[in-house]
């Protein structure tokens, strides 16, 4: 019987540009694990260990359906503030229409809260994905190789390349600058597309994960330029650096649903590791 994790891992194929993408990263990023690819729970527990019948009945439960969810809202929901936000900020980084602006959460403070919603977002997955004390969660959340992948995308994608001039003077603590930044607009905005405490229970877990997020960025922002120049060269041919995302959806390109996939395997690999228990 499938699940929901099974059913979204298949939509992604090894030669989609998603999986090409996340490849490239983890390939490029050095102290990141092996990006290794698979279709379904089966290849997550294989990956952790784990027992795979167990595995299969935690995957049909409710957490794990709302967390396939809320993943793929940030990639394309009208309820966040910049669908495709992860190939506009690629685009954006080589040229694109926001090219002539100051790369900054201050010039940008959409594109900057859109992220910070992000952060909660991923936060609020730790919540209801992984076990134990607030603590364990965002603990077991970094020692998953899915963790990883979610961090470091995150870090990179969702904020060292829409707000690189940020980067250069930030100190150490671009990620706690862009979250306090926006702290006042995050609870109304956050539960737009996730109601009730969820709120609440993503800051517990983001107050634990903002110092792991600076860390990351800081290990990962020397990447960004030799990370997007192998994902420009992949992008579809006819498109160059001054298109939209818009220009690319108009293709029926793959528009590299990044967090749909890297839902999907945090939610794999969390349940891997609860199938142990």
């Amino acid at each position: 019987m499938s699940n929901p994790i099974d059913t979204k891992l298949a939509e992604f194929k090894q030669d989609a540009l998603t999986v090409k993408m996340m490849s490239t990263l983890f390939n490029v990023v050095p102290f990141t694990p092996e990006f290794q690819y698979y279709a379904d729970l089966e290849g997550a527990v294989n990956r952790l260990g784990g027992n795979l019948d167990k595995a299969r009945e935690l995957a049909n439960g409710e957490d794990v359906a709302n967390a396939i969810k809320i993943a793929g809202y940030l990639d394309t929901s009208d309820k966040l503030i910049a669908g495709y936000a992860g190939v506009k900020n690629i685009i954006s980084f080589f040229g694109g229409s926001s090219a002539e602006k100051k790369a900054t959460f201050e010039s940008d403070p959409q594109q900057a809260l859109d992220a910070a919603l992000k952060a909660a977002a991923l936060s609020y997955l730790i919540y209801i994905l992984y076990p134990g004390s607030i603590q364990e969660k965002v603990t077991a959340f970094r020692e998953t190789p899915a963790g990883m992948e979610a961090a470091v995308y995150y870090a990179l994608v969702e904020v060292a390349l829409p707000f690189s001039d940020n980067l250069v003077d930030s100190g150490g603590n671009l990620i706690s600058r862009l979250i306090n930044s926006k702290d006042s607009e995050m609870a109304s905005q956050f539960q737009k597309f996730i109601p009730g405490e969820a709120f609440t229970q993503a800051t517990q877990v983001l107050s634990g994960l903002t110092e792991p997020l600076n860390g990351y960025l800081e290990q990962a922002k020397a990447y960004t330029n030799p990370f997007a120049e192998k994902v420009k060269g992949y992008l579809p041919s006819g498109m160059n650096v001054a298109d939209s995302a818009t220009g690319l959806a108009a293709t029926g390109a793959d528009l590299m649903p990044a967090w749909n996939l890297l839902g999907a395997r945090l939610a794999a690999e969390a349940i891997a590791l609860r199938s142990k228990a």
